[in-house]
């Protein structure tokens, strides 16, 4: 069973709300290092280790941005 990571396309800036059930790592990736992530290499992202909620992540670039969530259910929305 593969897992589905949200996603979303940007014309310049995007911004994501995330609700943690508890502390977690999340990262917003554009597409390049997305598939670095699924690699198992190094990638950047923005975000990083979070223990309080809701995190907010704003980034500026043209394309899909990829919003990974490790260690905690959640619940998000992109605007």
């Amino acid at each position: 069973m593969s897992v589905k990571i949200p996603y979303a396309y940007s014309n310049g800036t995007l911004s994501v709300e995330v609700r943690l059930k508890h502390a977690a790592d999340v990262f917003l990736v554009d597409t390049v290092n997305y598939h670095k992530y699924q690699k198992g290499e190094r990638f950047k992202y923005y975000g990083g280790h979070y223990t309080r909620t809701p995190v907010r992540i704003t980034v500026s670039g043209v394309g899909n941005w990829y919003l990974i969530v490790q260690g905690s259910e959640y619940e998000y929305r992109f605007y």
